[in-house]
């Protein structure tokens, strides 16, 4: 769907429901009307509701996107791998442990779906130059984690802690030598025209195509629209207020 379709599309639905719905306000209902900026931010908003429902497993299917092949399909545009091998040496945040350390996720990181580490190490031998996973884990599980054998960082996983700004700091007994990381970028936002006066969303202000694939084009279009209708009008549901 093209930016002048979800806009002649967008119009042709707040008509509707004029038409055919019962609102709290009916008589305010028939004179609203929404212009390019404010449907482009209804838009956006609705489009990224949808990954993230999409992500949790809150949607029709009460899957994540991974567990289920329609969900990855209609996601894939999002979907980036990057290995990173430069350490933050420089003005590196305070480690929670001696062999803390510290990687700058991309800025379009929006969630991670896999992330791993290579380990080069002489120590470990036979084992060295590989591959082993990263598990996620919060500050307040740390001690309990480093207590327990079992859930330590070892040869077959290491533990990575968000500290800020994008940065992560990775837990590992042995030298870590890259990181990599698999993730849903946060997708560009719907913009439907060339935004005026300083105007941006998401900080961009060009028109803008909806990325995600054509097939969900229409159920972002129908939330957009449920969105801006309950910003206006406390009898309208959507599915987020009102189910």
């Amino acid at each position: 769907m093209t930016t002048a379709e979800f806009s002649n599309e967008f119009d042709t639905l707040v008509a509707s429901y004029r038409r055919f719905k019962n609102f709290d306000d009916k008589e305010n209902l028939d004179s609203i009307e929404f212009d390019e900026y404010e449907k482009s931010v209804f838009l956006t908003q609705a489009q990224e509701d949808l990954v993230k429902s999409y992500y949790s497993g809150k949607n029709p299917f009460r899957e994540s996107f991974e567990a289920n092949e329609s969900l990855r399909r209609d996601l894939e545009k999002l979907v980036k791998t990057q290995k990173i091998t430069d350490k933050i040496t420089t003005n590196a945040p305070q480690g929670i442990s001696d062999n803390s350390v510290f990687f700058k996720l991309p800025d379009d990181v929006w969630f991670i779906t896999y992330e791993s580490v290579h380990l080069k190490d002489e120590i470990l031998e036979c084992a060295d130059d590989t591959e082993v996973i990263v598990v996620p884990t919060t500050q307040d599980d740390y001690y309990r984690i480093s207590q327990n054998p079992f859930r330590q960082p070892s040869k077959r996983r290491a533990l990575r802690l968000d500290v800020a700004d994008g940065i992560v700091e990775i837990i590992s007994k042995y030298n870590v030598s890259s990181y990599l990381v698999r993730y849903l970028q946060r997708p560009t936002p719907i913009v439907l025209i060339d935004l005026p006066n300083g105007l941006t969303i998401n900080n961009v202000n060009k028109s803008t195509e909806c990325i995600l694939n054509s097939a969900i084009h229409r159920e972002i279009l129908l939330r957009a629209v449920q969105i801006a209708l309950s910003s206006k009008f406390t009898g309208v549901k959507t599915e987020e207020n009102g189910k």
